[in-house]
């Protein structure tokens, strides 16, 4: 991922990206902000509007449409299931994850496990760590 950083005297700095889906050029102006989460929107370099990826609505497409056809359950995976809130994973990959009070790092954070197997969930949209 390549960044530049520039300045002008009249507008706040702005940051130069790509996006991580489409490699296309983006940009965040601090004063172009989420109302509902607070964080800044990517913007597309040419035309200064909020990014739309193409990439990312074929991939959430996609998504939603493996996920109208449910995976047949073994009897043994619905009883685990009970009493779990499922939510979606945070990173966009679509998968359903839960929380379990046994499964924490040493730091005391939560460990999100995947539905489906019960182990630690395994984002293909997360960052690897070096």
């Amino acid at each position: 991922m390549s960044s530049s950083f520039t300045t002008s005297s009249t507008s706040p700095p702005h940051y130069t990206l790509q996006c991580r889906a489409c490699n296309k050029p983006i940009t965040f102006d601090d004063r172009r902000t989420s109302q509902r989460t607070g964080k800044k929107i990517p913007l597309d370099t040419a035309i200064n509007e909020p990014h739309s990826c193409p990439v990312l609505k074929v991939s959430q497409k996609y998504q939603s449409q493996q996920q109208q056809q449910p995976k047949p359950q073994t009897q043994t995976q619905q009883q685990q299931q009970k009493g779990k809130r499922y939510v979606q994973c945070s990173k966009g990959c679509g998968s359903e994850i839960y929380f379990d009070v046994n499964q924490r790092t040493g730091n005391g954070k939560w460990i999100p496990l995947d539905k489906d197997t019960g182990q630690p969930h395994q984002c293909p949209n997360q960052p690897q760590q070096h």
